[in-house]
């Protein structure tokens, strides 16, 4: 039997595609959907862009491919059956936190729904890397907000932390099979904690594994970054420890915050920010702006605006708002498309301009870094520095290595040459 998988989405659902190979690998994996026997769908709908986008695929490949089993997987399944079993009547349903079955599913000939928030740990389950390099680390799973504007919750659940001894586990495994860069996710992995050990806790558990290796962390929100924010600084300060900070703050106005329910204000997370700078200068920052959510005024927008002028983020995903089906938000008076548009694009160019002037600092850098990504088509590496600061590279190296590079232009792209040693 020949099995397709096509992910969409979030680093998590990347490992769960990673996660259902491993458990799929007595099958032949393909990477062409045309040579398959089953189809597995992995899906998103944290945005509305992306549920119609998977939407019109799903449709395309029952449409394309009837005598094929399709088996759809990810968030879709637990936030929203009725709609896939609407348009995939012939397919099965598979929820994020059932992935661990989908080997009776790919066996059963008739169509089945495997759903439901049942917890289970995904540490140390099997696994096929797509990049050798890199170990996506699930931490928990769930989130312990209640934000009036996300579906993800309705498919993930509550939090549910993993056990510290497994995540330890997995990433000792990880790096003997080569491993360097572990990626450790979470729909906010600064919210773990696992009966009383948190997350600068289950930091120090990982930092006692020996070798050389980076860890990144995840998305983070400001509320639970706060009551551990001192704590973290002094891991952060750690050489195994990517000096990498995400942290979504989606508003710079506290009315719009209330509104979402983020349980934080703009000025908390400045307080962050500027904490993290002050101790550690060279920290990229990346966060997250909703723009046009209900209710969001001019000053709102103008809040927006100032906060992201104020903290001078490496990158920001800037979203417009669009209602997800079964949040409290999508039952409020929404803002006109046009507007949404237009605030987008005024916040994207402020983005951007900042976005390079902070790459115009790392010019004429020179130190360590590790290669974790090939860009077939263009026929070079990516190294990341010790600031997560991707730096494209030409030469003789590969996967894993630690090379010294000089960063000798930055644009919208840093860009490097090897330093022979």
């Amino acid at each position: 039997m020949r099995i397709y998988i096509e992910t969409y989405g979030c680093s998590s659902s990347r490992n769960d595609s990673e996660i259902m190979a491993g458990l799929l690998s007595s099958y032949q994996l393909v990477d062409n959907i045309e040579k398959s026997d089953v189809i597995i769908i992995n899906t998103c709908i944290v945005k509305e862009r992306t549920e119609n986008k998977l939407i019109s695929r799903i449709r395309s490949v029952q449409e394309k491919y009837p005598e094929k089993k399709l088996i759809i997987t990810g968030c879709m399944p637990e936030a929203e059956p009725e709609l896939l079993r609407r348009i995939a009547p012939s397919a099965s349903l598979v929820s994020t936190n059932k992935i661990n079955e989908i080997g009776n599913v790919v066996e059963n000939t008739e169509r089945i729904e495997i759903i439901g928030k049942e917890k289970i740990s995904k540490a140390c389950l099997p696994k096929l890397r797509k990049n050798p390099v890199v170990n996506i680390v699930e931490i928990c799973s769930g989130c312990s907000q209640s934000c009036s504007y996300c579906i993800t919750k309705l498919a993930k659940g509550s939090l549910f932390c993993y056990p510290p001894e497994e995540i330890v586990k997995e990433i000792e495994s990880a790096y003997k099979d080569g491993c360097r860069e572990f990626w450790l996710t979470g729909q906010d992995v600064a919210a773990y904690d696992y009966n009383g050990i948190t997350l600068p806790h289950l930091l120090k558990k990982i930092i006692e594994v020996d070798g050389n290796y980076f860890l990144r962390l995840g998305m983070m929100n400001p509320s639970s970054v706060l009551p551990i924010l001192d704590e973290l600084i002094d891991i952060y300060r750690n050489e195994h420890v990517f000096k990498f900070l995400h942290p979504p703050v989606q508003s710079g106005s506290d009315e719009v915050l209330e509104r979402m329910n983020r349980d934080y204000s703009a000025s908390a997370f400045k307080e962050i920010i500027s904490k993290f700078k002050k101790n550690i200068p060279d920290i990229t920052i990346w966060t997250d702006v909703i723009v046009g959510f209900p209710g969001e005024s001019n000053d709102d927008f103008a809040s927006s605006l100032e906060l992201v002028r104020e903290t001078r983020p490496d990158f920001v995903n800037v979203s417009r708002f669009g209602p997800r089906p079964k949040t409290k938000a999508a039952a409020m008076r929404q803002l006109p498309v046009q507007l949404r548009k237009d605030r987008s694009r005024v916040i994207s160019k402020l983005v951007d301009e900042i976005a390079l002037e902070r790459n115009r600092k790392w010019l004429n850098w020179s130190g360590p870094a590790l290669v974790d990504e090939y860009n077939k088509q263009k026929k070079n590496w990516i190294a990341r520095n010790h600031a997560y600061k991707p730096i494209v590279i030409s030469g003789k190296t590969g996967f894993g290595e630690a090379v010294n590079v000089k960063i000798t232009r930055a644009e919208r792209s840093l860009i490097g040459s090897l330093i022979k040693s």
